[in-house]
């Protein structure tokens, strides 16, 4: 039976819940699905859509952790496995494997042998990966291909001192909208109350601890409350502004802004390649008829403009047989992710505090997580942690194994899909359709007639006047790079 998700915020407001949490990023929304399937009573809140930033803004990879093996790091690479394996189980209409290819220059460090020896590694650390799992989903060995071959699969790659290729095999999300999404509908489906477009603004707070947040409906600016016995505070890049409301001055590591290009370019080759710039790994990587190249990183302060152009140099110079000259920059993913310390890198480990225990404020838990592969994982812990906050007895997670319900998205007339977005899954702005329930404007701008048709339909739907409507091609316009 179809669950439909109502964004009813008397049901916020009416009741006590065992736990709020705010942010419907992958961390949020996947917290809120293992929390309400162990039988808590939850409450979901999104400020924005659900799964708007970082989750929709990324190179829709599903890693196996490979990249830990520079640093020896078993646990993570151990962990990613797990994850990956966990997601092509529970979604896999919406998760495949995907082929990568990395060149092989020289002897060194990042030569033919160093990456033999990785990829060996590998497969031998990741021997369960996949148990349980269709042989239609099944992640195959790595190898390193000769010389000959890498030339085979990838005709005019730079010749000078190639020695070979290695091969090796992650997955990739077609949608990580919609299986954000499937999250939701899964959690509501629990029992969870949920809403996007509702913002958590303040706590409220009894006999010193936390007891519920305040929250700001963004659509009608009314203010509401919800009562909890604890809040989860997984509000992604704006996790420490929230934390000030409590009193609690903790800044954690400082904010990236990251990039993936979206080009409108049939992929060149049907497999993601690795390429060395300025001395990190960007990917090209084949998605849904289009080209995406990533991952750039600059500080959250830094000018975009500039950045993003300097970005598009950079992956034409690393890929330069890819055919990506001339070809437009139809949608940049971009979105703020957790930077390390006093370093360029990105922030590799995830992490949960318990406030009660760190900073004598009861009621309160912190995920700020780092990478979509790894929320459900996360979400676990977290849940975990509540349980035994609440004094609850230990339940076992049920995420590994349960399938996600309508991970593979809707069907019917673009104006049937269009309904059923607004009245099953909340939909309530012309971005939330287009760009996170259909299949239209994620990958670029949706044609025109196809937009009138949605933008038409919702607002008969919803009561938009004229220049309601207006206000929202205007709001949904800005997410796509200027012609």
């Amino acid at each position: 039976m179809a669950v439909v998700m109502r964004r009813d915020l008397r049901a916020l407001a009416d009741r006590e819940h065992d736990l709020v949490i705010v942010g419907g990023g992958i961390y949020g929304v996947a917290t809120a699905w293992d929390a309400a399937q162990r039988g808590l009573a939850v409450a979901l809140v999104e400020r924005e859509d659900f799964g708007a930033g970082v989750s929709w803004n990324s190179l829709k990879t599903i890693h196996g952790g490979l990249r830990y093996l520079q640093g020896a790091d078993f646990a993570r690479l151990r962990e990613s496995v797990r994850e990956r394996r966990a997601l092509l189980r529970i979604a896999p209409q919406l998760v495949r494997p995907l082929p990568f290819l990395v060149p092989t220059y020289g002897h060194g460090r990042v030569g033919r042998e160093a990456l033999a020896l990785g990829l060996a590694v590998n497969d031998r650390i990741s021997h369960d990966r996949n148990e349980g799992l269709p042989e239609t989903h099944h992640i195959p060995r790595g190898r390193i291909l000769s010389r000959r071959e890498a030339l085979e699969r990838l005709p005019g790659v730079p010749v000078r001192g190639l020695s070979g290729a290695g091969l090796w095999y992650d997955a990739q999300v077609a949608s990580s909208e919609r299986l954000t999404l499937a999250f939701v509908h899964a959690a509501a489906g629990a029992g969870a109350v949920v809403a996007n477009h509702v913002e958590g603004v303040g706590f409220l707070k009894t006999a010193g601890r936390i007891a519920g947040l305040r929250l700001h409906d963004t659509l009608t600016g009314h203010e509401l409350e919800a009562r909890a016995r604890m809040v989860l505070n997984c509000a992604g890049p704006g996790v420490d502004a929230l934390l000030a409301e409590a009193g609690i001055r903790r800044r954690h590591a400082p904010l990236l802004r990251a990039w993936n290009l979206v080009f409108a370019r049939t992929p060149a080759v049907p497999f993601a390649v690795g390429a060395r710039r300025e001395g990190r790994f960007l990917f090209l990587v084949p998605w849904r008829e289009r080209t995406m190249v990533g991952t750039a990183y600059a500080p959250a302060e830094a000018p975009a403009e500039g950045a993003i152009a300097a970005f598009r140099d950079a992956a034409l110079q690393a890929f330069p047989w890819a055919g990506l000259e001339g070809a437009p920059v139809v949608l940049v993913h971009e979105g703020l992710v957790p930077g390390r310390g006093g370093a360029r890198g990105l922030s590799t480990r995830p992490r949960l505090h318990d406030h009660q225990a760190e900073d004598g404020i009861a009621g309160l838990v912190t995920d700020q997580g780092v990478k979509y592969t790894t929320a459900r994982g996360v979400a676990e812990k977290a849940v975990d942690l509540v349980l035994h906050r609440l004094g609850r007895p230990e339940t076992p997670c049920r995420t590994m194994e349960t399938p996600l319900p309508r991970a593979q998205g809707l069907e019917g007339s673009l104006e049937a899909q269009t309904l059923e977005a607004m009245r099953e899954e909340m939909a309530v702005t012309l971005a939330d359709a287009v760009l996170r329930r259909l299949d239209l404007g994620s990958a670029g701008p949706a044609p025109e007639p196809d937009l009138d048709l949605v933008a038409r339909t919702m607002a008969a739907d919803l009561g938009w006047d004229v220049e309601r409507e207006k206000a929202e091609r205007r709001a949904l316009a800005k997410r796509y790079p200027a012609a």
